[in-house]
């Protein structure tokens, strides 16, 4: 089922997001770039360091001077008047988010490049240190790419997988697919069968070439 490949892991603390944002990044500009999308909700499931769940968060953000595209909310169910009623300030919810970075806890992600700049870009509007450099990160997409094996259309290697093709690949119902938080328990569900293989990446902080973050 697996690459031979496999290593023992590091015992490590594990915070495991997923973000819902307003819109898609033009990944050609900063991330706090005028038109870059916002955080709409924002999914936390922390894990000890034997990957036991210590906590879980389900944060809806209240816009202040953004509104949901309706591109954005044809995927994620998510309108700007229901984040106005149900959302909260901004403010704690990157204090938190920082709080996990500065005491250690490794973000993990199912798609990193986009949901750990969804999350500098707010820290940077915020006035707040965007940690980009403090924020070592596992990017499960990647590290399924071997592993789920999804053929490219050129018929050349294999293409990043989407996140339900991963949990299609390891048995992995999605009842809530497309919420922060249900994508959060879904990336953590293949965080752990990447582990019991011996298949999850080292953390590392990402620095793209020549494409600025």
């Amino acid at each position: 089922m697996f690459p031979s490949e496999a290593h023992p892991m590091k015992p490590t603390k594990y915070a495991v997001i997923d973000t819902e944002s307003s819109g898609l990044f033009d990944f050609a500009k900063p991330a706090d770039a005028e038109g870059q999308p916002r955080l709409a909700s924002l999914g936390i499931i922390m894990l000890r360091e034997d990957l036991s769940v210590m906590a879980e968060h389900d944060f809806l953000v209240k816009p202040e001077g953004w509104q949901m595209t309706p591109e954005a909310t044809a995927v994620n169910g998510l309108t700007t008047e229901h984040l106005l009623a149900n959302g909260e300030p901004i403010g704690a919810i990157l204090q938190r988010y920082s709080t996990l970075v500065k005491e250690g806890f490794v973000i993990v992600t199912f798609n990193a490049q986009f949901d750990t700049k969804v999350m500098r870009g707010e820290l940077r509007r915020a006035g707040m240190p965007d940690l980009f450099e403090q924020t070592p990160n596992v990017c499960l997409m990647r590290a399924c790419t071997n592993v789920v094996r999804v053929p490219k259309k050129t018929g050349s290697g294999y293409k990043w997988p989407k996140l339900s093709e991963a949990c299609a690949f390891f048995k992995i119902e999605q009842p809530a697919a497309h919420s922060a938080i249900g994508d959060t328990r879904s990336a953590h569900a293949i965080l752990l069968e990447l582990h019991k293989a011996g298949l999850l990446p080292e953390p590392e902080v990402h620095f793209a070439k020549n494409r600025p973050v």
